[in-house]
């Protein structure tokens, strides 16, 4: 795909969830580091994305693991990468993006906010109580088999990553001509 994508710049397009969704940045963060020109699809979610994927009327789409593990597991699309850093546990012998494209990585990630202003007490509380459930076998079996990985941090190291994320990804937004708000 990559070599297609150099021998004919422009000529692919990729499908995604809309603007600015993670499965854009995915995209963008692809075309910016293997230096290869793609044309980004946008589509109101995933799931319509993965309708023309399986229509023929786009070549690619990145999609998240949750809304992709039924088609995976049917048979009806094809995973080429996973775009974490290590290839999944749920799909060991896909590759992953960065096998191909050194330093790509990307996840999703979910995550509990409050209010600003919220008090310390009830903060404290709400992740405890939150990391508790996450760390449950059947919630742990359940985000498993939908590709996902429980972490359950604590919220200054949520907050680290919400930064460094932003850091991240607001050179691939202004690449690719959206603002950063």
């Amino acid at each position: 795909m990559i070599a297609q994508a150099r021998s004919k710049p422009g000529s692919l397009s990729f499908g995604h969830a809309g603007t600015g969704t993670s499965t854009h940045l995915a995209g963008e963060l692809l075309k910016n580091l293997a230096k290869i020109d793609l044309n980004a699809i946008p589509y109101k979610g995933g799931a319509p994305s993965i309708n023309d994927l399986l229509g023929g009327q786009i070549p690619m789409s990145f999609n998240n693991g949750p809304e992709s593990v039924g088609q995976l597991e049917a048979g009806t699309v094809r995973a080429l990468a996973v775009t974490t850093a290590s290839r999944a546990s749920f799909l060991p012998n896909v590759p992953s993006m960065a096998e191909a494209v050194p330093g790509y990585d990307t996840e999703v990630w979910w995550g509990l906010l409050g209010p600003a202003g919220m008090p310390a007490d009830l903060i404290a509380k709400l992740s405890h109580d939150f990391v508790a459930a996450l760390n449950t076998d059947p919630v742990k079996e359940r985000l498993g088999k939908l590709g996902a990985s429980p972490i359950g941090s604590s919220p200054s190291e949520f907050d680290a990553k919400i930064r460094a994320d932003a850091r991240k990804w607001g050179p691939i937004i202004e690449a690719a001509g959206m603002k950063a708000e």
